[in-house]
């Protein structure tokens, strides 16, 4: 069987990653889809608006044959970091072609990366009144002549940086991203395809008609009936403040990614009078020309989460391949793979693997719950992957 391999969040599901799956499978001829898909919480730092399970029964309902969880420590990460931990997955599930959406399709992603500049030599000449990201696209377009500045563009290049750092024989795809665009906020009437970020803030404005003609059934559903984050923010709020009135600096200058004295930033601020009244002003406060409002979001996750350094760097060398839904299609290419595949491949998660291998996902789950006000069925122990059958 031939699979192709796609990345994702899917939040929410909607049209346009629909037109994805359909892409990969036309694009490669693939009989399978394969998406690794971020769990409970995706790359700003910000809880999935809907849990992983309903965002892999929506995938597996149109058009994917295997969902498999991109773990917490890859998912909430810097685009290297996401991207090389999404084609190691891949890489490890036999996968030899990856697709993935771009506003510049036309670009050879992977000679780019050839051409560039490693990321050490970006480090080098970050300066203080720039983030690293910014540093390094202006080395890139100096040597390569190429602006990368899209959100989709840095995750294809991150791809194809993976694909080199790794050695693994993967093929790339891009395809162009259609209607709307990564950052659009409106769409019109007339629309069948908008960005999940115009989703959002229409369904966090209670405008639920708005979204009718771009997403799928299944979606429409989910927002009626399966716990959300939608309104996720003041729980946040609330928890972050006493993790940070209550640790001392020291403490909080042992998480993961707090970097340069950050953790004394973060307290001058909340104890500050008046100090901030909620979390997006918080952030606001914080957030300086070296910091983007993502990279002070994931830090601020990794605060509540009590991520330190070492836990994450443990994680991180000991990934796995936990399988979150399959159709007949994918539990066949499953089959054929499990004997040959690279990494552990997990289906069901008990107290031991909870408390080890899988330990953050764990913490993140029950997390999520709480921001979802979701009192059912833990998101780790004892679930079992969803079967959908191929229609």
């Amino acid at each position: 069987m031939k699979a192709v391999g796609i990345v994702t969040e899917y939040n929410p599901f909607h049209n346009g990653h629909i037109y994805h799956i359909q892409q990969a499978r036309k694009e490669t001829g693939a009989d399978v889809v394969v998406a690794v898909m971020s769990g409970n919480f995706v790359q700003r730092g910000e809880p999935a608006l809907f849990d992983k399970w309903t965002r892999a029964q929506a995938a597996l309902e149109n058009g994917v044959d295997l969902v498999i969880e991109l773990p917490t420590f890859y998912a909430v990460q810097p685009s290297h970091i996401f991207a090389e931990g999404a084609v190691k997955l891949l890489a490890a599930l036999g996968i030899q072609e990856l697709v993935f959406g771009s506003e510049h399709a036309d670009v050879d992603f992977l000679s780019l990366a050839k051409q560039a500049p490693s990321v050490l030599e970006g480090k080098n000449i970050q300066e203080k009144n720039q983030t690293f990201a910014s540093a390094y696209a202006k080395q890139l377009a100096t040597e390569t002549g190429f602006i990368l500045e899209d959100p989709n563009d840095i995750l294809a290049f991150g791809y194809a940086k993976a694909v080199l750092a790794l050695e693994v024989d993967m093929k790339l795809h891009a395809i162009q991203r259609v209607a709307a665009g990564y950052h659009d906020k409106m769409f019109s009437a007339d629309q069948s395809i908008a960005s999940a970020s115009s989703i959002r803030l229409a369904l966090h404005k209670g405008k639920l008609e708005k979204i009718q003609n771009v997403v799928p059934e299944m979606t429409l559903k989910d927002v009626n009936f399966a716990n959300n984050t939608i309104d996720f923010e003041k729980k946040f709020w609330t928890l972050l403040k006493y993790r940070i009135i209550t640790d001392t600096t020291g403490q909080l200058g042992q998480v993961y990614q707090m970097a340069e004295g950050l953790e004394h930033r973060l307290a001058g601020v909340m104890l500050g009078e008046p100090g901030p009244q909620s979390y997006q002003s918080f952030i606001k406060s914080v957030k300086s020309k070296r910091y983007t409002f993502a990279r002070i979001q994931r830090t601020l996750l990794y605060t509540l989460l009590n991520v330190k350094v070492d836990q994450m760097q443990a994680a991180m060398q000991d990934p796995y391949l936990r399988v979150l839904g399959f159709t007949d299609a994918g539990q066949q290419y499953l089959n054929s793979v499990k004997k040959t595949t690279t990494l552990p491949l997990i289906s069901k998660v008990d107290q031991n693997l909870a408390k080890a291998n899988l330990r953050l996902d764990f913490k993140a789950g029950k997390l999520w719950q709480m921001l979802a006000n979701d009192a059912g069925q833990q998101q780790d122990v004892t679930r079992r992957p969803i079967y959908v059958e191929n229609k």
